[in-house]
């Protein structure tokens, strides 16, 4: 983990000093734009924050289990900086553990993995009506990724419904047991369930761009409220896929293509995508004690069903 924050840290202060290079002028206003509005920054960090209150009400319904919304909120926060501080997206195996200790195993895994295709689809939801709003076209950008969704539902709606070896469990112990509740799990979640998930899942979305319309205003880009939604969604969306630690640069390139579609010049753009992503890695570590927290109480909490949490 020392060796990925360390190349994290490199890498964005290496983006950090690129922005400086090829826009400096536009960065020192912005950070001179921030400085003049505190309460606009603060409110660009509350509304980030509900954001991630929405993803933890849209998780709920999943989980078919009444676990206390702060609950949920501090797992989100936790597998938050887990993301991005530990390889590949082990937020989501923390997610499912510590739920584990709250209902079985088969349900907390099939709720984190719901939850995860509910903000995608929220997501392109969102996009596409911020697209539309903004009058920009692009729907070639949306193909890709809508299959892959559309596959993923797919994939999950078959695995409800598929019959698995009887020997399954024997085979490969807590693991196969884990596989077929969770199986289970799928094939009992409602279409309700999910349409009350998607309904907290999409706003999350558009709550998210908040830092980018506190950014965009410092820099001076003068993008509309869709736009600035269009951009954050598109560079989440590229993010999605774990292609390098903490998805440095890939956010960059996402949030970059849209902005020149957009017709924002190609350093302010740098730059914005740049402070927008150092701005959410800040968040992200501040939100540290979430994840120290629910490991210690994973830790000392005993199971409520000893023979269906552990995988």
């Amino acid at each position: 983990m020392k060796r990925r924050l360390a190349l994290m840290i490199g890498g964005l202060g290496v983006l950090v000093a690129l922005a400086f290079t090829l826009a400096g002028v536009d960065l020192r206003g912005a950070w001179g734009y921030a400085a003049d509005h505190p309460l606009e920054v603060a409110l660009a960090a509350a509304a980030y924050t509900a954001a991630f209150w929405l993803r933890a009400a849209s998780w709920r319904p999943l989980i078919g289990a009444a676990v206390p919304l702060p609950k949920l909120f501090n797992l989100l926060m936790g597998a938050l900086f887990l993301n991005h501080a530990a390889p590949a997206k082990a937020g989501d195996l923390a997610r499912m553990y510590a739920l584990s200790r709250l209902v079985p195993s088969g349900r907390a895994v099939a709720s984190v993995v719901l939850s995860r295709l509910m903000d995608l689809v929220g997501l392109l939801g969102v996009l596409a009506a911020a697209l539309a709003l903004a009058g920009a076209g692009g729907w070639g950008r949306l193909l890709l990724p809508a299959l892959v969704v559309a596959g993923m539902a797919g994939g999950l709606f078959l695995l409800a419904r598929l019959r698995l070896p009887d020997g399954l469990s024997g085979r490969f112990g807590a693991a196969g047991r884990t596989l077929g509740r969770a199986q289970e799990a799928l094939g009992d979640t409602t279409r309700g369930a999910l349409l009350r998930s998607f309904a907290f899942a999409a706003p999350a979305c558009v709550l998210e761009a908040g830092i980018l319309h506190v950014v965009g205003r410092g820099l001076g880009l003068g993008l509309t409220p869709a736009e600035v939604v269009a951009a954050t969604c598109f560079a989440v969306l590229v993010a999605a896929v774990p292609l390098t630690p903490g998805a440095i640069g890939t956010y960059e390139a996402g949030m970059v293509a849209i902005l020149l579609a957009f017709g924002v010049s190609a350093e302010a753009a740098f730059a914005a995508a740049v402070i927008t992503h150092a701005m959410k890695f800040l968040y992200a570590f501040a939100a540290a004690p979430f994840a120290f927290g629910e490991g210690l109480a994973a830790l000392e909490k005993g199971k409520v069903r000893p023979d269906e949490a552990r995988f």
